[in-house]
């Protein structure tokens, strides 16, 4: 009997141990390429839509998002201090004024960008997170902001590459963005460079900017422990009888 708690003060030491020790995170990321020229306030985007490599995860896990990527087009901007804010949903009603303290509002880049000015057309400019926490499945917008003394969050357009648009079929005259992030007409998932009655007005069949995500998970330590334990107990009971 001595043995069995022995073996579970063993397992809790250990369990404490390993749950504040870092663990190896699967690292996974979501793009969409393009190379035309415009100014835009920022993208609609899943961690679920276009995951590479495929983390295996159900739509209500937690995801942490570590950097979100867009590329300086041709076409010069005037913002300046840019940070890039994550909405829960990129038709977030802009009529009623953004703040930090915003429900709509998930979290804030750590840097800034000072401006785009100084950056070659193609160039990457990158807003850090400390592991923000987002849904897997979960729709959201990342969206270029100005922030206020008070904490005003101010959409502001900046330069960026977006997709191209190609003609469906020779002579048609349709022409659709290609690539598509998200699919066509999937307007949770389009860039903007327009504000229209408080919401951001989509490309048209959802076009996209240029954009790299890059998101981690982390196993749950917690859980290991459990079943160590669990399982140590059950031996236990066993040789006790």
């Amino acid at each position: 009997m001595n043995s069995c708690r022995l073996a579970l003060a063993l397992v809790l030491v250990a369990g404490a141990a390993f749950a504040g020790s870092p663990t190896q995170a699967a690292v996974f990321s979501i793009s969409n390429p393009g190379g035309s020229w415009n100014t835009v306030y920022g993208q609609g985007f899943s961690p679920a839509i276009g995951a590479s490599p495929d983390p295996g995860l159900s739509a209500t896990d937690t995801v942490a998002l570590d950097a979100f990527t867009f590329y300086k087009s041709g076409v010069a901007d005037s913002a300046s201090d840019i940070r890039l804010a994550i909405l829960s949903s990129f038709y977030t009603d802009l009529s009623v004024g953004l703040t930090t303290a915003s429900p709509e509002v998930i979290g804030l880049s750590d840097n800034t960008v000072a401006s785009t000015a100084a950056l070659a057309t193609g160039d990457p400019y990158t807003f850090d997170f400390s592991g923000l926490s987002l849904d897997y499945g979960g729709s959201y917008g990342a969206v270029f902001v100005n922030v206020g003394g008070g904490g005003e969050l101010t959409p502001v357009l900046v330069s960026a590459l977006t997709a191209d648009y190609v003609e469906d079929s020779p002579g048609s005259g349709v022409y659709l963005p290609s690539p598509n992030y998200g699919g066509l007409d999937q307007y949770d998932y389009t860039t903007s460079n327009f504000i229209d009655g408080g919401y951001f007005a989509a490309f048209g069949r959802a076009g996209d900017a240029s954009f790299e995500a890059v998101f981690d998970t982390v196993p749950e330590p917690s859980t290991f422990v459990l079943v160590a334990i669990l399982g140590a107990s059950a031996v236990c009971r066993r040789l006790s009888l």
